[in-house]
């Protein structure tokens, strides 16, 4: 169940919004598939409500996404799914210096309508297996 928030400048069209969460979906889907829940907030901002190196207004806002996302993706998947994010968002907004920031958390650390995920056996036994078949995790390095 990834939740994503996506800090951006103005200025892209609907279409181009329709366009740009659906890459981002596909991308977080395909390395996050159970459960099929992926929000994406898109958060839009005027140059003069966000300051950057201590400067309000000072350049095109640089986009930022940050991400919730439960443990056990494969380590290739997450590289296949941070390079497609990166693409659509570039391509949206042709702007430099964009990161992507990435918070893990474990089934006790989220709950859904007031119970804990990890106290939903079934859900743990089902992430386990759909996780469990990628292969590797986290701490590998392409050689």
């Amino acid at each position: 169940m990834p939740i994503t928030y996506l800090d951006v400048p103005e200025g892209i069209r609907m279409d181009g919004k329709h366009k740009l969460v659906g890459a981002i979906y596909a991308a977080l889907h395909e390395a996050y598939p159970y459960p099929d829940d992926v929000r994406i907030f898109l958060r839009e901002w005027r140059p003069d409500s966000v300051s950057q190196d201590g400067h309000l207004a000072s350049e095109p806002v640089r986009p930022v996404f940050m991400m919730h996302v439960p443990e056990g993706a494969n380590i290739d998947a997450k590289r296949k799914m941070l390079t497609k994010i990166n693409d659509a968002i570039v391509e949206a907004y042709h702007l430099p210096k964009f990161m992507i920031f990435m918070q893990e958390y474990p089934l006790d650390r989220v709950a859904l309508d007031g119970g804990l995920h990890s106290d939903n056996k079934a859900r743990v036994q089902a992430q386990k297996e759909v996780y469990r078949d990628q292969g590797p995790e986290q701490d590998e390095r392409p050689g």
